[in-house]
């Protein structure tokens, strides 16, 4: 993998219909690509993985768990850093997000940091769905960034193919959260090479 260039798994919330999360993944695919960074998107509409009846891990044998959660499991596990795009549902976290992410044990998302990125078409962005998020992403046993990111007026803030309407705020503030993501995902990286993982 080239220097500095990290293995990102970002998470969608939302599967709604005429949803805005693909405004906040198309803008946030585009500002990653301009870091060099790699970046993988799991999506509960496209991924239609439903109600968590078994987690992959709770499988007695293996090998009856289906291929994709498998697959899935796996780049959780190889990625460096997490990005979580939620929508507020009912003031809270939306249960697709839950669901998908539940299929996965926390040890497969351990020590790696994660970023929350809300938002919503009022003028709070979502932020009572990012303040759960730091309790959810702790108990997965990441490391959740100090500043997060809350897209208020999302709809007017974001375009349908991801361009900012408001002259560079939201660029400067996702820039800062991901100097924050990638200086822990480098740290952490550095870490592991010299030391097991705490636990």
């Amino acid at each position: 993998m080239e220097e500095n260039k990290l293995r990102i798994v970002m998470f969608l919330g939302s599967v709604r219909e005429g949803r805005l999360a693909d405004r906040v993944k198309l803008f946030l695919e585009q500002v990653l690509r301009e870091r060099n960074h790699q970046v993988m998107v799991l999506d509960p509409k496209e991924l239609q993985l439903g109600s968590v009846r078994q987690p992959v891990n709770f499988y007695r044998r293996p090998a009856d768990a289906p291929d994709v959660l498998h697959q899935l499991n796996k780049a959780v596990q190889d990625a460096d850093a997490f990005i979580v795009v939620a929508a507020e549902y009912n003031s809270a976290i939306s249960p697709a997000l839950c669901a998908m992410m539940d299929h996965f044990p926390p040890l497969s998302y351990a020590c790696r940091p994660s970023a929350i990125v809300t938002y919503s078409m009022g003028q709070f962005g979502g932020l009572r769905a990012a303040t759960q998020l730091r309790q959810y992403l702790s108990e997965l046993l990441t490391i959740h960034m100090p500043n997060m990111l809350t897209i208020s007026n999302v709809h007017q803030t974001l375009s349908e193919n991801g361009e900012s309407t408001d002259d560079g705020v939201l660029r400067q503030a996702t820039n800062r959260m991901l100097g924050d993501l990638e200086w822990y995902a480098r740290a952490l990286q550095k870490e592991k090479q010299i030391s097991n993982s705490p636990g």
